[in-house]
């Protein structure tokens, strides 16, 4: 999942590629000043990271997407979901106007525990 910051850096790369840095840098403004640093370092962690491909041309590196918007969005949609109704079904019902059956469970009423989030480590 894409942090709010990546997701727009993401957003400026999938409408304009191949892009580079300072272009990405202009493509964000006047949301987020940024420094040229930061773009460049958010970059090589969405690269690293597998969401971009990127070339050297004349001492610039040129950034694609390595990560198709929707597979993206899909991705984050569900994880939404799951989140909040645990499954599509229960999204429904809820969206049909069961809202009152939704409220968070205890900790005592999860059977099973939920796996270590690592986003953050």
């Amino acid at each position: 999942m894409l942090t709010p910051l990546e997701l727009d850096i993401m957003k400026a790369v999938w409408r304009h590629p191949p892009i580079t840095v300072r272009e990405v840098q202009q493509a964000i403004l006047p949301a987020r000043r940024l420094a040229y640093t930061s773009v460049m370092t958010i970059m090589d962690r969405l690269y690293h990271k597998g969401f971009l491909t990127r070339s050297l041309r004349s001492r610039t590196h040129h950034y694609e997407p390595a990560i198709d918007y929707t597979e993206v969005r899909d991705k984050a949609v569900e994880a939404l979901v799951k989140s909040f109704f645990e499954s599509k079904e229960k999204l429904k019902e809820f969206l049909e106007g069961a809202a009152n059956n939704f409220l968070p469970r205890s900790a005592s009423e999860t059977s099973v525990q939920s796996p270590l989030d690592e986003t953050l480590l």
